[in-house]
C-alpha cells in the first residue's frame, strides 16, 4: 500500500496470533519495525520466528499479560532499550468465555472487564507520553458487538462499547498534542484455531446460515482485513481521522439500520 511507514516503530498488542498477528503481518509489509505481544511463550515465539524469517532484524516480541503493572513495565523498559521512539500502538486485547445469559456472577464481570477493556486501557496509558512526543497514533480494536447487539455475552459487549467510547473520548484529550486515536470494529474473522475456525467445525451449517442470512457479502472476514485497515489509520494517509470507529464487518450492522 506504500503507507509511508517504513522504519516506524509499532506495539501491536496480543498478537501472536489472529488478528494481532494479521495486524503485525501487513505493518511489517509496510517497512515498519513491530514489538508483537502475547501471554503464551510457544505462540509468541512461533509468530516470531515466522515474522524473523521474512523480516530479519525488524521484529521483538514480549510474553505476559499486560494487565499485570510488572509485566507492562517490563515491556516499557524493552521498548524504550532498543527502540528509543514509538510511533505507535495497536492495542488489541480481548477475550471470552461461556457466562449465563443475564445472572453474570461479579467475577465473570471483572474477567471480561479486565481482558476487554482495563488491559488495552492500561497499555495506552502507559506509553501515551512517547507518542505526544512523535505525534503518534493510537488504533484499538473493539468489536461490532460493541456496536450493535449481536448475541454476544453482556459483558464482552459492555466492555467493547466502553472501549468505543474511552478511545472516543481520549481522541478528544489528545487531539491538540497531534495523537489520533481511532477504533476498528471487526466482524467475524476467520482464522486457524479461532472461534470461527471451530465453530465451523463443529456445525457448518449453522455458520452457513449465520453467513447467508446475516452478512450481506456472505463470508468470512480475514486477519488481513483487519491489518489493513489498522496500518491505514496508523499512518499519515489517515492525518485527519481521529475519534472514528471504523467497523470491518461484511455488511453485518448495516442490517440493524
Amino acid at each position: 500500500m506504500n503507507l509511508g511507514l517504513t522504519g516506524k516503530n509499532f506495539i501491536v498488542a496480543g498478537s501472536s496470533r489472529g488478528i494481532g498477528a494479521g495486524i503485525a503481518a501487513v505493518l511489517l509489509e509496510e517497512g515498519a519495525n513491530v514489538m508483537i505481544t502475547g501471554r503464551e511463550h510457544s505462540d509468541v515465539d512461533n509468530t516470531f520466528e515466522k515474522f524473523n524469517k521474512q523480516y530479519p532484524g525488524r521484529i521483538l516480541s514480549h510474553v505476559g499479560d499486560l494487565n499485570d503493572t510488572g509485566v507492562l513495565q517490563n515491556l516499557y523498559d524493552q521498548v524504550q532499550g532498543k527502540w528509543k521512539t514509538l510511533h505507535g500502538i495497536v492495542a488489541n486485547a480481548g477475550a471470552v468465555k461461556p457466562v449465563n445469559d443475564w445472572d453474570i456472577d461479579e467475577a465473570d464481570w471483572d474477567w471480561y472487564l479486565s481482558a476487554n477493556f482495563s488491559t488495552s486501557v492500561k497499555l495506552v496509558t502507559r506509553f501515551i507520553k512517547e507518542l505526544i512526543t512523535t505525534k503518534g497514533a493510537i488504533v484499538i480494536t473493539g468489536s461490532i458487538a460493541g456496536v450493535e447487539d449481536i448475541g454476544a455475552p453482556l459483558p464482552y459487549s459492555a466492555a467493547k462499547a466502553a472501549l468505543t467510547m474511552y478511545a472516543k473520548g481520549l481522541s478528544r484529550k489528545l487531539g491538540a498534542d497531534g495523537v489520533r486515536v481511532n477504533t476498528v470494529a471487526p466482524g467475524n474473522i476467520i482464522f486457524p484455531g479461532g472461534n470461527w475456525d471451530k465453530k465451523s467445525k463443529a456445525n457448518p451449517e449453522a455458520v452457513n446460515q449465520l453467513l447467508e442470512t446475516k452478512v450481506p457479502l456472505k463470508q468470512f472476514g480475514k486477519p488481513d482485513d483487519i491489518g489493513n485497515i489498522t496500518a491505514f489509520l496508523l499512518s499519515d494517509k489517515a492525518k485527519f481521522i481521529t475519534g472514528s470507529c471504523v467497523v470491518v464487518d461484511g455488511g453485518q450492522t448495516s442490517l440493524f439500520i
